[in-house]
């Protein structure tokens, strides 16, 4: 029995360790055609603007002093190329994290936490 057990504990040791080192998705993307700079940076407001409507980014900008007035005004005074980093660094967050990888591993520590306390 203990045998089988361990035998078990290896193979959840071993798909743990496969899981853990496999690389994480790539994402790729087409270059962007090469369109007018106004529907660009229209783009790129909205994108940052349904950022700003967060709760949590209002709340933070809040407590650093900043009112939803200055914070128009500063977007405002942004160029371009600024605008364009601004959101596709925000395109590039994920808030929420990858929530899939990380419940399968807790799963399988715990069902090998399990297994070597049965032993």
């Amino acid at each position: 029995m203990k045998t089988g057990a361990r035998a078990l504990s290896l193979a959840l040791i071993v798909s743990v360790t496969t899981v853990c080192a496999m690389p994480s998705t790539g994402w790729a993307m087409l270059a962007p055609a090469q369109g007018s700079a106004a529907a660009d940076r229209a783009a790129d407001m909205k994108t940052v603007q349904t950022a700003l409507e967060s709760k949590i980014i209002r709340g933070r900008l809040k407590a650093l002093g900043l009112s939803e007035k200055e914070t128009e005004s500063r977007l405002g005074k942004l160029s371009d190329q600024q605008v364009h980093r601004l959101a596709k660094d925000i395109d590039t967050l994920s808030p929420g994290g990858d929530l899939g990888g990380i419940l399968i591993i807790v799963l399988l520590v715990l069902l090998i936490v399990y297994v070597i306390h049965r032993i």
